[in-house]
């Protein structure tokens, strides 16, 4: 665990020197898991975003990783997009590239094409397939944020459908709200909490906490 802790801790403080990030996190979650499917018990995550514009494109670079305390695979993920939006966001359009994978464990590599709005409840709808077997997963999601005086309240839900294999899928919810306040310049301190729910496991509670850094 110590290594982990140690190795995490380096990797954050490299990323969070990268000139270009737009924002970078470091936390701790009850739980993790992806797609319905729990990867892991108590975790330590980071994970670091990139946003700027190339030849007109809105352009997203991800990177994450969820390090397990003690049981369960880490994880790791990757994404990168470019889309436009039109009308002030009222409509975007994203397409982008995405890889997983859990040590140990498998590895999923997929392209993906994704629309938002910021009309009410920010509705989001993504469909991803399988780089390598013809197998899709379908996500939407709504989200809303409240500016409270001191904090801000941010809820959002969501809903999944993957296909496993070619006879097996696999349908997924989330339900989650999260308090952030600023403690910093540029830094906030959020907790949250989510409900996970789908078709293999029992209704859970995922509580977390994280830093924030916006540069």
């Amino acid at each position: 665990m110590k290594t982990k802790l140690l190795s995490l801790f380096s990797a954050f403080g490299l990323i969070t020197n990268a000139a270009l990030a737009s924002s970078a996190s470091i936390g701790y979650a009850s739980d993790f898991f992806y797609r319905g499917e729990q990867k892991a018990l108590e975790s330590f995550q980071s994970k670091i975003d990139f946003d700027t514009n190339i030849l007109g494109l809105d352009t997203l670079l991800h990177a994450c990783t969820n390090q397990s305390v003690d049981q369960g695979a880490d994880s790791y993920g990757l994404s990168a997009a470019a889309g436009k939006s039109f009308s002030d966001g009222l409509i975007a359009f994203y397409g982008g590239f995405s890889h997983y994978e859990d040590v140990p464990g498998e590895a999923l590599s997929e392209v993906f094409v994704k629309a938002t709005s910021n009309i009410i409840l920010n509705p989001s709808v993504t469909i991803y397939r399988n780089v390598d077997d013809e197998l899709f997963t379908y996500e939407g999601g709504l989200s809303h944020s409240f500016d409270l005086k001191s904090v801000s309240l941010d809820v959002d839900a969501s809903i999944g459908n993957t296909e496993v294999t070619e006879s097996d899928e696999r349908t997924y919810y989330s339900v989650g709200a999260g308090l952030a306040r600023q403690i910093g310049a540029g830094v906030d301190l959020g907790l949250s909490v989510d409900l996970i729910d789908s078709d293999d496991i029992e209704r859970e509670f995922v509580f977390g906490g994280a830093l924030t850094f916006q540069f």
